[in-house]
């Protein structure tokens, strides 16, 4: 099975925000959105919380994430 197959991106933003957010969904479930209302060159990604107070999020740079991803994916596949 093709993993990429399962996320969708989606333009989502109201109209003050219009253009500067995309929605990431997983098997149709919202999981994150990339906003880019500081710039591309810093875009954040905002990942939902259930385990925090009601509208609480995670903001985090993309680039950083990225790059903690891939040191991850790096690490766990050292681990065997």
């Amino acid at each position: 099975m093709n993993n990429s197959s399962e996320f969708q991106i989606a333009p989502f933003s109201d109209l003050d925000y219009e253009g500067m957010t995309v929605e990431i969904r997983y098997k149709g479930i919202p999981i994150a959105e990339l906003n880019k209302d500081k710039g591309l060159d810093a875009c954040e990604l905002v990942i939902p919380s259930r385990f925090s107070p009601v509208d609480a999020t995670f903001e985090l740079p993309l680039d950083a994430f990225l790059e903690t991803l891939n040191s991850a994916k790096l690490l766990i596949a050292e681990l065997g």
